[in-house]
């Protein structure tokens, strides 16, 4: 019988095959990937806006050759900066590689992914593509890794992929990944289907304009319309180009209704700046959910589209201004955890412009489950009353000493003057006590099914909803003048920043109580 030498045995495998690739899973592996070939386009309009004082003051000159050198010498920094920035998933993370001269290597572990958001500003769509930003809870004011730019499908994909890998992190048992293995060694995690859209609010475009004129855009429309009134002082010639083309006597309004419509195509002007402003934020808002996220898209010239994931969200607030109570809208605003630096709050803060009053309890059982309905809101003890009044008239009579005052030292009133400023004093001092009564009676608060509910509020009434579970601690504070009343204010400390919740004006013992509730230690 012939026999065979089998040769040296086999070297162990020292990388068993990976499983079957699982769709929408995050493929990791295949090396690093470059950005899309326009980004270069991209990087150097973030160098121009750095830049424009300088090429202002080239163009002024009539520096053209050396303004044309410039703008060269950037476009190929910029293509360096493409060509030496990839980023790949491996090793269960985001890995970005960046730097021309000094390389930097940044990772993001998947379980650690906060956030994810599209944004497509009028040229991405127009080249069809987008910037990806992945955010982390540290990330400070800017995004931890900020993808400029991909190509819409890939950005998507990335997205969606990003954000399942984390939920099947989240799911899977301490220590180990989504797979049985040990988290952040490489392989595509085994992730079920995504679920179906689910659409909760779709503002249309009248909509979207009625949340602009009944919102605090108004106001802002106005700050915008002040400085308008001095345009002739930026421009030295504009009265006179003005003069020369229209005859003042004829265009000045001399007859009531000429004022009147002078009066209203003022307030058209007015409400239509804060409409337009609404639009251009907020066209085509969408709130949806999928699955255990909600996705919020927006925007008009340039369009966002963010994540939320629900177990980040911190508190909920439902805002009335009097021109929505009387009109039965409200808003909402959301609050989560995550970054709280930065001019974005697109997910953080997330804030829905206008909806039914009627619709608000709907939503309210999306966002918080057993939140819904608001419960019966308890009104403060009598003394919180008194003190309402009292420092409404307190600082109604500090602004009135102050603008007296002034008076008395730049004019000399005489008696029929005094005896008018009398019965003004007298009546602004009665709507201040008809605003402290009015703030007494929007203050309330309630304790149940696990949440806090607190209200507060004269012009704009806000009722803040907090799951229990998510307040990180809580004190109970109060002044001199309500230990005066026995009364104290309770404070809800919760994360991601932004404003505290707060019970304002209790009774002490109720304060202590509610406290109590807030850090878990009775129903």
């Amino acid at each position: 019988m012939r026999s065979e030498d089998p040769g040296p045995p086999a070297a162990p495998d020292l990388h068993p095959p990976a499983g079957p690739e699982i769709p929408g899973a995050p493929v990791e592996g295949g090396g690093p990937k470059r950005l899309h070939v326009l980004s270069p386009v991209f990087f150097a309009g973030r160098h121009v806006r750095q830049l424009w004082p300088l090429a202002l003051l080239l163009a002024a000159r009539r520096q053209w050759w050396l303004l044309a050198l410039g703008a060269l010498v950037l476009l190929a920094w910029s293509t360096l900066e493409w060509l030496r920035r990839t980023y790949a998933l491996e090793g269960g993370a985001l890995r970005l590689e960046e730097g021309v001269l000094a390389r930097k290597l940044r990772a993001v572990p998947f379980d650690r992914i906060q956030q994810v958001d599209l944004v497509r500003k009028p040229l991405h769509r127009l080249l069809g593509v987008a910037t990806l930003r992945v955010e982390t809870a540290g990330g400070g004011s800017a995004a931890e890794v900020d993808l400029d730019v991909v190509t819409l499908p890939e950005a998507q994909v990335l997205r969606a992929s990003l954000l399942r890998a984390k939920a099947s992190l989240a799911d899977a048992p301490a220590g180990q990944g989504a797979a049985g293995r040990p988290a952040g060694a490489a392989g595509a995690a085994e992730v079920a289907a995504a679920p179906a859209e689910r659409v909760l609010v779709r503002l249309r475009l009248g909509e979207v304009m009625l949340a602009g004129i009944t919102g605090s855009r108004a106001a802002a429309a106005l700050v915008v319309l002040g400085p308008l009134s001095q345009a002739s002082d930026w421009f030295p010639g504009l009265s006179d180009w003005l003069f020369r083309r229209f005859d003042p006597e004829a265009v000045t309004p001399t007859t009531p209704p000429a004022f009147l419509a002078v009066a209203v195509l003022a307030v058209v002007v007015w409400l239509g700046l804060a409409a337009a402003s609404s639009v251009v934020t907020d066209y085509g808002f969408t709130l949806a959910r999928v699955g255990d996220d909600l996705v919020v898209r927006r925007g008009l010239l340039e369009r966002r589209e963010a994540v939320l994931p629900l177990s980040r969200l911190q508190v909920v607030r439902i805002e009335e201004s009097l021109l929505r109570r009387l009109l039965g809208l409200a808003s909402i605003r959301i609050q989560s955890a995550g970054r709280t630096g930065g001019h974005d709050h697109t997910a953080s803060r997330l804030a829905i412009p206008v909806l039914q009053r009627t619709e608000v309890n709907r939503l309210l059982g999306e966002l918080l489950p057993g939140a819904a309905p608001v419960l019966r809101l308890l009104a403060p003890p009598p003394a919180a009353r008194r003190r309402a009044v009292t420092r409404s008239l307190r600082r109604t009579a500090v602004l009135l000493a102050a603008v007296a005052v002034a008076l008395l030292l730049l004019t000399s009133p005489g008696t029929a003057a005094l005896s008018s400023a009398a019965v003004l004093v007298v009546a602004v001092l009665a709507l201040a006590v008809a605003a402290g009564l009015a703030a007494y009676r929007n203050l309330g608060h309630a304790a149940g099914n696990g949440f806090l509910y607190a209200r507060v509020g004269v012009a704009i009434r806000v009722t803040t909803v907090v799951p229990v579970a998510k307040a990180q601690s809580g004190s109970v504070r109060s002044s001199p003048f309500q230990r005066r009343s026995g009364l104290a204010t309770l404070h809800v400390d919760i994360a991601g920043g932004g404003p505290a919740p707060r019970v304002y004006d209790e009774a002490e013992p109720t304060a202590e109580r509610l406290l109590q509730v807030v850090l878990g230690r009775r129903p």
